[in-house]
């Protein structure tokens, strides 16, 4: 049944309570529970108010809905029926109503069903309750017949019902990715659930029959997210990105028909295979069965289980454990301690306060002071061994608030890896490439400021994998290679600091090509012997594109040194290795935490400095013989039959300090992206981890320095930047 009411003519004054009765009665249905009588009540009587005024204005089809919501009413109050889903769906249209009252325009749409619904015939009896998740098989929607033009009044809705969905979508994404940082918040779960069901709700009027069935099966999944039947986890988050997607594609559907004034079938686009995943999904239990914990603890084998679980078949009413206690498998105590064991392993979510950002920073700041005097008072303390005890006590102390003021800072990159997801699927679409983004140590923690600092990075990386990494389909089956490329992003820990690799399985760097261009541009002569890494090297220099032609994706030479810059930035480096035909793999190298470095603090002349200990490669006193000066290549040093060049750091900073010669003195062998360097020193005065300062001010800026430390003295020593370091003492050179 179809409406085409024409709009009748209401004074101001009668619309005004017209729409005022149906926000009360919107705010009862809200708030109702089933057999809460005294709401059912107010109900009716907003429901007679509505019927009455309805019929004075002549709009006889917002009265028939009205009328049949009211008899439905009735029938919950006399019968306790407890089946709400058609007083909602009756709320929907009478709202869809009322929109078109108030527009002026007809209303053209499908009301039967929701007629139906309410139809108290069809309940002679008291009925159950049939549960809102029931779905019934996948229909096609309202497109069914080919170049069927789409009414005029029609179009206007369907678009406004188009871009508020589109908006929708688009919000879901972005709180699922926040959703990702926190778990548990209800807040958030809340703020995906609601769009679902504004989107199911609209949709089942305009007859959207699969967009309003995959919003509905989303919808219901959501529910046990919220209710706490089920926990959100990475499978139910994927799941749901998937239903985005296919109603976006739905919705693309309708944009044609929009834009062309038909109705397009859409019989092509099936979902009731995501439908079924997502009701698995949601009836699918949180906890692990019993039979697996008992066959895991050894109390049983997989075969008496897989027995007891034939049986239980023909005994639905017994529960496994149950069987297994009749057939005398397992005692009384082996079951409950398995019952137990089920009952711990679901996971909950543990309590979480939101703490201000810059509280934390000046939590760790004070921690940092905390450790600095610790070290100044147990340096004090070697002459007074009465304190030492107490002093090393206070060490430990100090040492667990410094660990946990650390952690604070640490939050799982998941939630960088996630928003890749989503890049990924839009740049292999738009370079029309089959493209699958695995991703592997995503629970990796890292330094909070790091993670916003890593994303553009890896954007650019990601950008360029897939446009100039990863070959075409054509390409790669020419190649004996799967047609689907990969692209990897994997986190880890190493030696203190955390590593990112983002790997691709396409063409590789072509090392001919790059040298050729580096040499045509004068980044480098045809004499330089360089190795493969400093080949790779060129390509984060500013405007260096190998690229024949400019894409949408990439290829304008800017991106690679903004890489370099901010990952250098943040003390770390990026090292690039690839082999042709195989792939590029970039590896991004971060301290572990922005706080404290692990470094060993040297003595050149008056000044004291900390290098990083993850740079350092060995310590030595060279002698006589293993002192050269070479023309052109300043002053090396033989180490393992290998010559290295040296570094003065007097020089480099342009200080005054006494230089005494190379073999009274100590070198040591640093090392940044595969190149060697020996760094000349005076004396080692000890490793230690030290709290980083900023410089601030003017020196902020200053090549390589990455900050500044407070010893133990009291006094302040530079935290040196050896890849800043080597650039330095290149440019003397």
């Amino acid at each position: 049944m179809t409406t085409s009411e024409k709009e009748p003519i209401i004074d101001k004054e009668r619309f005004r309570k017209i729409g005022l009765l149906i926000q009360m009665y919107t705010e009862l249905i809200s708030e109702f529970k089933p057999g809460d009588i005294l709401d059912l009540g107010s109900m009716i009587s907003i429901m007679n108010e509505l019927v009455k005024e309805s019929d004075i204005c002549e709009a006889y089809t917002l009265s028939k809905v009205v009328n049949s919501c009211k008899k439905y009413i009735e029938k919950i109050t006399l019968d306790d029926i407890d089946n709400l889903k058609p007083i909602k769906d009756g709320l929907l249209l009478i709202n869809s109503l009322f929109s078109h009252l108030e527009k002026g325009t007809n209303f053209t749409f499908e009301i039967s069903d929701i007629l139906e619904q309410l139809d108290v015939s069809n309940y002679p009896e008291k009925t159950q309750s049939v549960p809102d998740k029931e779905l019934s098989q996948v229909e096609t929607d309202v497109y069914e017949e080919e170049d069927e033009n789409i009414l005029a009044d029609d179009l206007e809705i369907l678009t406004d019902f188009v871009n508020e969905a589109e908006e929708n979508l688009d919000t879901i994404e972005v709180n699922i990715v926040e959703l990702e940082q926190d778990p548990a918040n209800q807040e958030i779960i809340n703020n995906i659930f609601r769009p679902f069901h504004t989107i199911k709700g609209v949709s089942g009027f305009l007859a959207l029959k699969k967009i309003n069935k995959l919003s509905h099966a989303t919808e219901n999944l959501l529910d046990s997210v919220r209710s706490g039947d089920k926990i959100m986890n990475d499978v139910i988050t994927n799941v749901i990105f998937e239903s985005v997607d296919m109603l976006k594609n739905l919705l693309s559907r309708i944009t044609i028909g929009i834009n062309d004034g038909k109705k397009h079938n859409d019989k092509d686009i099936n979902i009731k295979n995501l439908i079924d995943k997502l009701e698995i999904l949601q009836n699918s239990p949180d906890k692990e069965p019993l039979g697996e914990i008992l066959v895991r603890k050894g109390v049983i084998n997989q075969e008496s289980i897989e027995e007891s679980i034939i049986t239980q078949k023909s005994r639905p009413d017994k529960k496994i454990g149950e069987i297994l206690l009749e057939e005398n498998k397992v005692t009384t105590k082996e079951i409950s301690s398995a019952l137990k064991d089920q009952k711990s392993n679901i996971k909950k979510m543990a309590v979480q306060v939101k703490v201000d950002t810059i509280k934390l920073d000046d939590l760790v700041d004070y921690t940092g002071e905390l450790v600095i005097a610790q070290s100044m008072l147990k340096q004090q303390a070697t002459k007074d061994p009465s304190l030492h005890q107490s002093i090393s006590q206070l060490g430990q102390i100090v040492t667990n608030i410094q660990n946990i003021a650390m952690s604070m800072r640490m939050i799982p990159i998941k939630a960088t890896f996630m928003k890749m997801i989503r890049l990924v699927r839009d740049l292999s679409n738009k370079s029309d490439k089959d493209v699958s983004l695995i991703m592997e140590g995503e629970d990796t923690e890292i330094d909070r400021n790091l993670v916003d600092a890593l994303y553009d990075p890896m954007v650019h990386m990601i950008r360029n994998s897939v446009d100039h990494g990863i070959e075409t389909k054509e390409k790669r089956i020419e190649k004996g290679k799967e047609t689907t490329g990969n692209i990897t992003l994997r986190a880890y820990h190493k030696g203190g600091q955390i590593v990112i690799e983002i790997e691709d399985d396409g063409k590789g760097l072509d090392k001919k090509r790059i040298l050729e261009k580096a040499i045509k541009t004068g980044l480098v002569s045809k004499e330089d012997n360089l190795s493969d890494a400093q080949i790779y090297d060129l390509i984060l220099q500013p405007g260096f594109s190998t690229a024949k032609e400019i894409t949408d994706v990439s290829g304008r030479g800017v991106g690679m040194d903004v890489v370099k810059d901010g990952i250098e930035k943040f003390r770390g480096n990026l090292d690039i290795e690839s082999s042709i035909d195989k792939g590029t793999k970039f590896n991004i190298n971060l301290p572990l935490t922005m706080a404290i470095i692990d470094g060993m603090l040297v003595r050149v002349g008056n000044e004291k400095y900390v290098i990083p200990t993850i740079a350092i490669h060995r310590t030595f006193q060279p002698s006589k013989e293993e002192y050269f000066t070479v023309e052109n290549k300043g002053e090396l040093i033989r180490e393992r039959e290998q010559l290295i060049p040296l570094i003065r750091l007097s020089d480099v900073f342009n200080s005054k300090n006494n230089s005494k010669p190379v073999w009274e003195s100590l070198v040591i062998v640093v090392e940044s992206k595969d190149e060697q360097k020996a760094i000349l020193i005076d004396e080692l005065l000890g490793k230690d981890e030290y709290v980083i300062k900023s410089l601030g001010g003017g020196m902020e800026e200053v090549p390589g320095l990455a900050g500044g430390a407070i010893l133990s003295d009291g006094k302040v020593g530079l935290i040196l930047d050896v890849h800043g370091i080597f650039d330095m003492a290149n440019n003397i050179n």
